[in-house]
């Protein structure tokens, strides 16, 4: 069995990175397939129900888009819980990432100037998503994601809160047992 901290892992600089572009790309097609379902629905419902165009024989069409269409918009809504679950197992890999990672005391400040630049882009990053999700189009698809939106909202915050947790795991390892692998033995 091979042990966890033998892996010889180096990663973990990148790790806020990731974390940002696919939450703000999960965000986006989440809520734009729930746009998408919430307006195929309505138009559905005008053309079908309210203006029959086709006259079919013993069929009631409010039934078959309640059965299909409407069912398909109420699974959407599990997005709301999944988006944020994702997003909360990718916070605890860049932990588990940054426990895993060893690396040299002197890449200490290059990590911060990571962290930096990272805290930079989620300014940016949590701008424009604020600026989305409040189109008016767009507020009835992006209300449902609290949990989801207040970490977006809260970016840059929760990149700094991140990125010193994982630079404190990653740099705390540094005189532990297995500090062997420092000396290049």
């Amino acid at each position: 069995m091979v042990s966890l901290t033998k892996m010889n892992k180096k990663g973990g600089f990148v790790d806020l990175f990731v974390f940002m572009i696919i939450s703000f790309i999960l965000l986006m097609f989440s809520g734009v397939f729930i746009y998408i379902g919430t307006q195929t629905e309505t138009v559905l419902h005008e053309k079908l129900v309210e203006d029959p165009v086709f006259d079919f024989a013993n069929v009631n069409e409010s039934d078959v888009l309640d059965n299909t269409i409407d069912k398909f918009n109420s699974s959407l809504t599990l997005l709301y819980w999944l988006v944020v679950m994702i997003m909360g197992g990718m916070i605890m890999s860049i932990f588990i990432g940054s426990f895993l990672v060893q690396t040299k005391p002197i890449f200490f400040v290059a990590y911060i100037f990571i962290v930096m630049i990272a805290t930079v882009v989620s300014v940016a990053l949590s701008n424009g998503y604020e600026r989305i999700i409040s189109t008016p189009e767009m507020v009835s698809s992006f209300e449902g994601f609290t949990a989801a939106n207040y970490i977006m909202i809260n970016l840059p915050v929760w990149i700094v809160v991140i990125g010193m947790v994982g630079g404190i795991i990653m740099f705390s390892q540094i005189g532990s047992k297995d500090s062997y692998a420092y000396s290049g033995y």
